[in-house]
């Protein structure tokens, strides 16, 4: 039985080299400017400085929830109801900054249902609107609302109907954790029913915490 390496597993290196070459190129350029960079005297006695965050620096662009800007998020989050049911969400929003410290945020998510009866996955968007009413150069205090509308895979709450609305509210805290990215922390009320539009309507109220990182668009 030979222990040759298939024609396969050659294909399938060469392939990693040329792939991985580009990354580690941009790897070594970023980890030579830095070596450049610290070698290069800021004043004439100046000692090695560490290289750190440096807040005064974060309105060196546009500020953040500056009118007229846009910004991403990713996200994740976990909701109970407090008597049983839990609910685990994963997405990514996009936010439109329509006045200062205000902002209209579209929002795509995915979701696991772990509930009575059977367990559930689903998926939706929700329309938030979202008011830094406290916003520091460095953090920001805000609260949100909106709803959305999701679709599961098993009715939700188990003998309510598999297509819901989502109305939510809530508030949290944003840090400046970058020059340009913002660490978002907060909770929310979260209902789940159809509105009356099923034969039945359970409906259910959660607690949701979640975290998203927030970047410039």
């Amino acid at each position: 039985m030979s222990e040759r390496p298939s024609g396969d597993f050659f294909r399938s290196a060469t392939l990693t080299i040329v792939f991985d070459a580009p990354r580690r190129f941009g790897a070594a350029l970023v980890v030579a400017g830095v070596i450049a960079s610290a070698a290069s005297p800021a004043q004439a006695d100046s000692e090695a400085a560490p290289i750190t965050f440096d807040p005064s620096k974060v309105d060196a662009g546009v500020k953040f929830g500056e009118e007229g800007s846009w910004r991403w998020q990713v996200l994740g989050g976990s909701m109970n109801d407090l008597g049983g049911d839990s609910q685990y969400e994963f997405g990514a929003s996009l936010s439109w900054f329509f006045y200062d410290g205000i902002s209209m945020d579209f929002q795509v998510e995915g979701d696991y249902i772990a509930q009575w009866g059977a367990d559930a996955w689903g998926g939706g968007g929700t329309l938030l609107f979202r008011w830094h009413f406290v916003n520091e150069p460095t953090w920001s205090l805000y609260a949100d609302l909106g709803c959305g509308i999701i679709g599961t895979t098993a009715p939700v709450p188990s003998g309510g109907t598999a297509t819901n609305f989502t109305p939510q509210a809530g508030g949290g805290v944003s840090f400046a954790i970058s020059p340009a990215v913002r660490l978002m922390l907060g909770v929310r009320w979260y209902h789940i029913s159809n509105a009356n539009t099923g034969q039945m309507n359970p409906g259910r109220n959660s607690l949701m915490a979640y975290a998203m990182l927030s970047f410039p668009f």
